[in-house]
């Protein structure tokens, strides 16, 4: 098949962009501002999200199942769904963080698990289908890398800023608030201002890949969309080694990262001290490592089989990310007051970005490798289901994240609505240790459910040569 040109999938990838502001609210801000600011119950809101969790796994494999059966001649069977998320995610962003006010706990509760659930699905109607037609725009084994790297780094690069505006725009200290975070007008005027730019991002990018929808494959589905049919599809996809081994290194790997990321305001505000402007300068680091692991992926698949640099990015990930922590314990990394603080702690983060977006983007491509073999051994394409599998473990990174992560606050008695002062300094040192020696060893963890995974790049090329009858 021919190149895709790169200004479609700079339009393609753009969509995206909604999966970051998302991702960025809730890792970010959603946990803590339910917490620290409204005072629910740590385990509480974990267990809310991970309810949220448990819908997806519902409705995931059903958009995706209901898009690989879907048939349009002048839409396609990926755009209706592309283009009918972008005004709910927006709405119900916004409504996520405007809880009524005298609702108890008990209110809050039901308040963010509803509309954690309605943001959750909004978001499926487009990543689940847009991650499938990434998938049906080219068969060539390194032309799909290319396409997952504009995807993952574009969103990557652009969400950044959008939260870097948020931390020096919406969370500015102000002489009442030295830490903006802990102002709660804020919240409800980010959230506005992320969901406009979620419904707008998604609908450019539906509206300007619609030329894409008379070149993709069609459905090849054999009978009615039903839950019978799902259940079919997941039962035949679960035969085959190479999505099993991807579905597990994924969910691990998000798991790792939903810890990590949740986490973060409780790093920079309490074990590193940094500040508000500093921390909105650290979340600019994904934005170079963006562009790197944009360069970087594409071209390391040149040389090396997809299952090699995924396992080495992997590594590079989890020591990169563990390494101010681990370094902190054993007494190589600077102290709070050092002035080498934020630029050792911003390289470390930044390469843990660079190295985790090519992980990303290289499992991502490998995903839709795996749909060649399903289809030589089937006789179907079922993007759709197979992508669900991906949107929920990605999902994971702020659902299974954050019912460990209440879990441990829990485990480490860290306190509720406190001054940083006042936190315990045993409650600090737990939070470092989540982010050292626990991270990493979570990330090695998906590296061990790799090893194996079968698909080489000759073995991709005998498939593809069998589908095309050569």
């Amino acid at each position: 098949m021919k190149k895709v040109p790169n200004s479609i999938k700079a339009l393609y990838g753009l969509g995206f962009t909604a999966k970051g502001v998302k991702d960025g609210l809730f890792q970010v801000f959603l946990f803590f501002f339910y917490n620290q600011i409204l005072g629910l119950d740590p385990f509480i809101t974990g267990i809310a999200l991970t309810v949220a969790l448990v819908f997806d796994s519902i409705t995931d494999p059903f958009v995706g199942a209901w898009s690989d059966h879907f048939r349009s001649e002048k839409w396609g069977r990926r755009h209706p769904f592309m283009m009918a998320s972008a005004i709910p995610l927006g709405i119900t962003l916004y409504l996520l963080f405007i809880p009524p006010s005298g609702i108890g706990e008990t209110g809050l509760f039901l308040w963010l698990t509803c509309f954690a659930i309605l943001v959750r699905l909004s978001l499926t109607l487009f990543l689940v289908p847009a991650m499938s037609l990434g998938a049906e725009m080219s068969t060539n084994y390194e032309e799909r890398t290319s396409i997952t790297s504009f995807r993952v780094n574009t969103a990557t690069f652009i969400s950044p800023f959008i939260i870097f505006i948020g931390f020096t725009t919406f969370f500015a200290s102000t002489p009442e608030f030295s830490n903006g975070m802990f102002r709660a007008s804020s919240y409800p005027k980010f959230a506005l201002f992320a969901g406009v730019i979620a419904t707008l991002t998604i609908l450019i990018s539906t509206y300007c890949t619609r030329s894409l929808i008379t070149t993709i494959p069609q459905s090849t589905q054999h009978g009615r969309f039903s839950f019978l049919s799902i259940w079919k599809g997941m039962k035949e996809a679960a035969t085959l080694s190479s999505y099993r081994k991807l579905v597990i290194y994924i969910l691990i790997l998000y798991i790792a990262i939903g810890i990590g990321v949740i986490f973060s305001p409780y790093y920079i505000t309490y074990f590193f001290t940094l500040s508000e402007k500093e921390f909105g300068l650290i979340l600019l680091a994904p934005a170079p490592a963006g562009v790197l692991a944009f360069i970087l992926a594409p071209l390391l698949n040149k040389f090396w089989d997809k299952k090699v640099i995924l396992i080495a990015t992997t590594v590079l990930t989890g020591l990169s990310f563990s390494a101010p922590y681990n370094l902190r314990f054993l007494g190589f990394f600077p102290e709070n007051s050092s002035t080498l603080l934020f630029p050792l702690f911003f390289f470390f983060t930044c390469l843990g970005y660079m190295f985790l977006w090519i992980s990303i983007s290289i499992s991502h491509s490998m995903m839709a490798d795996t749909i060649d073999e399903y289809e030589l051994k089937y006789g179907e394409r079922k993007e759709g289901l197979f992508f669900a599998s991906l949107t929920l473990a990605y999902k994971a990174t702020v659902g299974l994240g954050s019912f460990f992560a209440g879990i441990l606050l829990k485990m480490i008695e860290f306190p509720e609505q406190t001054n940083i002062d006042d936190v315990p300094i045993e409650a600090v040192n737990g939070i470092g240790y989540v982010g050292g020696p626990l991270v990493l060893f979570i990330y090695l963890l998906s590296v061990a459910t790799i090893f194996s995974y079968p698909l080489s790049r000759e073995r991709y090329e005998i498939i593809r040569q069998k589908l095309e009858g050569k």
